[in-house]
């Protein structure tokens, strides 16, 4: 039996469920599995016993991020406890347990930090990268080179951005999950329209102000296109998008959308639109995929290299001509609709289940 401490957040309900789901299948395999759950909060300690392992869920001690010496020394006395053979970190959650579980083991712990998000996706969306970002990034890059073994990255699209800005090789691709919660294709609307959805932060990285420069173009050109553009998130250019379309009749701003919301969103569109600049993998893609919903993709995004141009997606290049092309593209070719939402359904059980994942990593994590 091993014991593997996982930092991330110990729910079933969002983009972390792969890290709660790993949790349950490594403790079913006879292992003993420490997770330190930022998100949601744990007052105290609780157990969950399995057949052969168990499930051992802490919190940090403050819902605050984990970066003071206070949260150094409570993990020091969490990894003296349990000693861990292999920790996997997520986010700000990686810093502390992958450094000091390889400095209190004298190198023996093997750890395993997260990629999640691009180098240039960050540049893109910081507003300013003065001293400070400097600084953060020369601690991740010692983080990654003294106390991880492997850096997980999400795609090969992130491994080669590890190798560009952190000159590493110590990359694996490791596609992420998402929790199967499909009941079935509903699209709702007029006949002959077609619903285009956007769903994601509104940062400049995402590409969402060429997406809509576009599609006024596209429907300036063509006057009837029947076709309407939905936008859901927040971020930095909400004000200016939403000055943006305010005189628009066929572009639909959701505001920022409930996860509970997200599957009818993405179920009752006839494409989810990706026009990302720079994106590691993009889940909401993949929820997307699982939903029966084939995608609009950018090639900047890291998911476009695992899927097929008219299979279950269309894929663009992220500046605005391409996607004015795009839309005359889905006008021309929109009696494929229906064989791609099955093609984008079938690409998601192949590649992108729980399941998948949790073989897939967990025999890396015991080797």
């Amino acid at each position: 039996m091993k014991t593997i401490l996982i930092a991330h957040n110990y729910t079933e309900n969002s983009f972390a469920s792969m890290s709660y789901y790993l949790a349950h299948h490594l403790a079913n395999l006879g292992n003993r599995v420490v997770f330190i759950s930022h998100n949601p909060f744990f007052k105290e300690k609780e157990i969950i016993s399995k057949e052969k392992g168990e499930i051992i869920v802490y919190s940090w001690p403050t819902k605050k991020r984990p970066t003071s010496i206070k949260d150094v020394l409570w993990f020091a006395k969490i990894y003296f406890k349990y000693k861990p053979n292999v920790v996997v970190g997520h986010f700000v959650g990686a810093n502390i347990t992958t450094a000091i579980s390889k400095i209190l083991s004298l190198g023996k712990t093997k750890t395993f930090a997260y990629y999640h998000t691009l180098s240039d996706q960050i540049s893109k969306d910081q507003k300013h990268n003065g001293i400070k970002q400097k600084m953060l990034f020369l601690r991740k890059k010692m983080l990654y080179k003294l106390f991880c073994d492997v850096v997980v990255c999400p795609s090969n699209l992130a491994k080669l951005d590890l190798e560009k800005y952190y000159s590493l090789n110590k990359g694996m691709v490791v596609l992420n999950p998402m929790k199967d919660r499909f009941e079935g294709k509903t699209i709702v609307g007029h006949d002959n329209i077609i619903i285009i959805s956007y769903l994601g932060r509104l940062d400049p990285s995402k590409g969402v102000l060429d997406l809509i420069k576009a599609f006024k173009i596209y429907s300036d050109k063509v006057k009837t296109a029947n076709i309407i553009l939905n936008i859901a998130g927040t971020g930095s250019q909400q004000k200016e998008i939403k000055e943006l379309i305010a005189n628009e009749k066929d572009i639909v701003y959701f505001g920022g959308l409930q996860y509970e919301k997200v599957d009818e969103y993405l179920n009752t569109s006839h494409f989810t639109i990706i026009p990302s600049k720079f994106d590691a993998l993009n889940m909401v893609g993949i929820e997307s995929m699982m939903n029966q919903t084939p995608l609009l993709i950018s090639n900047s995004t890291g998911l476009a290299d695992y899927l097929v141009d008219g299979k279950e997606c269309f894929k663009f290049d992220a500046n605005i001509d391409s996607i004015v092309l795009l839309f005359e593209k889905i006008k021309k070719n929109i009696d494929q609709q229906e064989q791609m939402s099955k093609d984008a359904r079938s690409t998601f059980l192949n590649l992108f289940t729980i399941d998948n994942y949790c073989i897939n990593f967990s025999n890396e994590l015991l080797k």
